[in-house]
């Protein structure tokens, strides 16, 4: 296949602070390229994963090398190569397994990266293209990890229009990283997967547990809601943990699923009730006990709204004109009834008329 290559950012990974750096610009190139928003989110997180292991694992020194390619039938995909002097992958079949990964890496490893990958190759040093980007300078790199992703062709997956959705999450004050999370995917034209996370304490280590939570959801939208709960379960052990509200909105049914492990709190208002939504105890990664899954009626005129318990329980919906925008809600839900010792965060989405 013939391609060509512009926008080509060539990028030096000696430290942490360049996991940003190339992290920044490959987010930035992605948009450019026509990404939407949860496709980006996906190679930011890629991308930190490789820097992170040329850190860890890749002898501390190495290039990233992110650029836009385009087919003769003017699709696009983002490129990216990642070199390193480091001893190599010892058991390359296992490393590619998901779940396998290595110390204070992410913790998604090559088995993830491969998923969020639309081409992956290990060790391209034979091309033309490797050779082209990688060898203008001095260093002699041993080991290449090259990754490919195709900006999706619009009419595979519709944006719902018929959700609007409203949020709003702050850190813990004093705190750089959240350790709340929340996600909105759209998994096809009418079925949206949406939650709001809660990493275990604050700061680096719940900031993890949440992004590692959220990256899974992201891989795995397709699954039952049970059946999800229990792949995150696994797939965030050794993590500090994570509580979860996770909903599966379908348009053209007009249901509703949920799943709830620990204190993430929810409810649905219709025209004529309010629906509490049932979270059930337990640490994902740690003590889950068995999902369950609760099901219900979303039709237009209904609003579905999760939130942290960063977010005090003693503020009441009918206090709130639910007919504004959702963000609107949000962003005044969450300023007037957060707590100021811990993360908080409020999702709210309305099924239109």
């Amino acid at each position: 296949m013939e391609v060509t290559r512009d926008h080509i950012l060539s990028l030096t990974v000696e430290n942490e602070s360049d996991i940003g750096v190339c992290r920044r610009k490959g987010v930035s190139l992605a948009k450019q390229i026509g990404f939407n928003e949860v496709k980006t989110e996906e190679i930011a997180i890629l991308i930190s994963e490789l820097v992170t292991n040329v850190l860890k694992h890749g002898g501390g020194t190495g290039k990233i090398v992110i650029c836009q390619i385009e087919d003769t039938e003017k699709q696009k995909a983002i490129e990216i190569w990642c070199c390193d002097s480091g001893s190599g992958i010892t058991d390359l079949h296992k490393s590619m397994q998901d779940g396998i990964t290595e110390k204070d890496s992410l913790g998604i490893g090559l088995g993830t990266i491969r998923r969020f990958s639309d081409e992956m190759e290990i060790n391209p040093v034979s091309s033309s293209a490797f050779k082209e980007l990688y060898f203008s300078g001095s260093h002699d790199y041993k080991h290449c990890v090259r990754t490919l992703k195709w900006v999706p062709i619009k009419s595979w997956v519709g944006i719902n229009k018929k959700l609007v959705v409203g949020a709003a999450s702050r850190c813990y004050p004093g705190e750089q990283l959240n350790g709340d999370a929340f996600l909105v995917n759209n998994v096809s034209a009418h079925v949206c997967i949406t939650a709001v996370i809660d990493g275990l304490g604050h700061g680096k280590e719940a900031n993890l547990a949440a992004e590692l939570v959220k990256e899974n959801i992201l891989l795995k939208s397709n699954l039952p809601l049970d059946s999800l709960m229990n792949h995150i379960h696994h797939a965030i052990k050794g993590t500090r943990g994570a509580v979860i509200g996770l909903a599966r909105i379908n348009t053209e049914t007009n249901r509703l699923s949920f799943s709830g492990i620990g204190n993430i709190e929810g409810f649905i208002l219709t025209k004529v009730e309010k629906k509490t939504l049932l979270s059930f105890g337990g640490i994902i990664g740690h003590n889950m006990r068995t999902p369950r899954v609760f099901e219900s009626d979303f039709e237009p005129g209904d609003t579905l709204c999760m939130y942290s318990d960063g977010i005090t329980s003693r503020w009441r919906a009918e206090n709130f004109n639910w007919d504004e925008p959702p963000q609107k809600n949000a962003e005044l839900i969450l300023s007037t009834h957060s707590r100021l010792n811990d993360d908080a965060t409020i999702l709210i989405i309305r099924y239109t008329q």
